[in-house]
């Protein structure tokens, strides 16, 4: 026995109305259920910080500089300032903030020796001279920044802070 294939309107109606169906169907469905995108932690507010990620000091060798009498080495230390996963980490004290802090923190470790590769890579390519002012620390730190973002994101990195300097 051959069913008849329907011709025309009638074609379109019993073929057309039920894939229609469905693919509205599939369309509530998927848009309902789909996972809701989370807004982004913000910056920290006045008086708080995210997770510092302390990294370890490093003597490193400055560029030339045609300043006879320059130093010749660098003893570094960073603290970079971390994004936390939630912005309720801001409100975290004592043993909560120290406990989620540590997760926080642990989350970048296999990072480390990138950032303390970049570390190196950054501050090398200035002389003693540069360090000695005010305004080449600070493009310094911008520039420690910018490499640590490119390690671990830009959303991800806050700030850098320097926790030691030293020029021999």
């Amino acid at each position: 026995m051959k069913l008849p294939i329907p011709h025309g309107r009638r074609a379109i109606l019993l073929l057309g109305v039920p894939l229609g169906l469905a693919a509205a169907g599939a369309f509530v469905f998927m848009s309902m259920s789909g996972s809701s995108v989370t807004p982004p932690v913000p910056d920290p507010g006045a008086g708080q910080r995210g997770p510092m990620l302390a990294l370890d000091s490093r003597v490193i060798n400055l560029a030339n500089s045609a300043t006879p009498g320059a130093f010749k080495y660098a003893k570094v230390a960073v603290t970079i300032e971390l994004r936390p996963q939630a912005a309720s980490f801001y409100g975290l004290a004592s043993d909560a903030r120290a406990k989620q802090e540590k997760l926080e923190t642990d989350k970048v470790s296999e990072d480390v020796p990138l950032l303390l590769d970049a570390l190196g890579a950054v501050v090398s390519s200035h002389d003693s001279a540069s360090l000695n002012s005010k305004d080449g620390r600070a493009e310094l730190k911008s520039e420690l920044l910018a490499a640590m973002r490119k390690v671990l994101g830009d959303r991800e990195v806050i700030d850098v802070y320097f926790t030691d300097l030293v020029m021999q």
